[in-house]
């Protein structure tokens, strides 16, 4: 029990760490911890203006950017996406075998560490229009794209 404990809080602290690094921050003092990211500008807007186009759809379903993509493979596998650790999980956004084949991953490779970013990405749009963030819990909940 103490080492599950021990990992989440690990975890946490790498994830926050990895968000620092790519400028994703709370709001402010008060959102910490709720899951609230600004992503302003994730849609390559660069815009602050508090319009709606300025941070992206993340329904299930709606396109998602490269930029979005890239910040959860920052947090899943440090953005090293031809990873394979032993763990089950494979490639930049970590892929088990069964969601990779399931999604027409295996069109491109047996595994997600053997594909380009570029069709990890494919896949994981794929899933996304399904399944939403779900595949992903704790880093998606960390950039606060769900």
């Amino acid at each position: 029990m103490a080492r599950g404990v021990v990992l989440v809080a690990f975890g946490i602290v790498v994830g926050m760490v990895v968000g620092a690094a790519l400028g994703i921050r709370a709001a402010d003092e008060s959102d910490m911890g709720t899951g609230s990211a600004d992503l302003t500008g994730v849609d390559g807007s660069g815009e602050a203006n508090g319009s709606a186009s300025a941070v992206p759809d993340l329904t299930v379903g709606s396109a998602i950017s490269a930029q979005v993509w890239d910040r959860l493979a920052a947090c899943e596998s440090n953005s090293r996406w031809h990873i394979a650790t032993g763990n089950g999980y494979f490639g930049g956004l970590q892929f088990d075998r069964s969601t990779w084949l399931a999604y027409g991953g295996g069109l491109y490779a047996a595994r997600a560490d053997y594909a380009s970013r570029e069709q990890q990405i494919s896949v994981a749009e794929k899933v996304h229009a399904v399944r939403g963030f779900q595949p992903w819990p704790a880093c998606s909940r960390l950039l606060g794209l769900r």
